[in-house]
């Protein structure tokens, strides 16, 4: 029987999880580009449980994509770029104009980069289902 282990690719720096046998090899040919993957070492359950949390920290905010599962290519942009979709989704004009007159103050300020409107830097987890808006 195999084991998951994380390898790490030096050459195009392609990381991801690969079945080995126990022991796993240190390193493998990476599935991309055909250079070394070391193996990266992780250190589970090392440190105990995460603390409690305090009645200070707010609960995490699901991600746009949690919450509407149904607007596509949320999990691939950033907050404010998913606003837009999604009041687009909506039709709420209001809040088209709303989002439209605060990125157009952002764009003043400094001017927007790719990397402004798209990101993936959350974890999903599944969020309580809304209601659909009739109106």
């Amino acid at each position: 029987m195999g084991i998951l282990n994380d390898y790490r690719c030096a050459g195009c720096g392609a990381t991801g999880e690969r079945w080995t046998e126990s022991p796993a090899p240190s390193s493998l040919t990476c599935q991309f580009c055909g250079a070394e993957a070391k193996r990266l070492l992780a250190a589970a359950r090392l440190g105990g449980l995460a603390p409690k949390p305090t009645a200070s920290s707010p609960a995490p905010k699901p991600s746009m994509c949690s919450r509407y599962p149904m607007v596509p290519g949320l999990c691939h942009m950033s907050e404010d770029a998913g606003r837009m979709w999604v009041a687009k989704y909506k039709g709420d004009d209001r809040a088209i104009d709303r989002e439209s007159e605060r990125q157009e103050s952002m764009a003043k300020e400094k001017p927007f980069v790719l990397e402004d409107a798209i990101s993936h830097h959350h974890h999903h987890e599944p969020a309580a289902p809304q209601a659909q808006s009739t109106a």
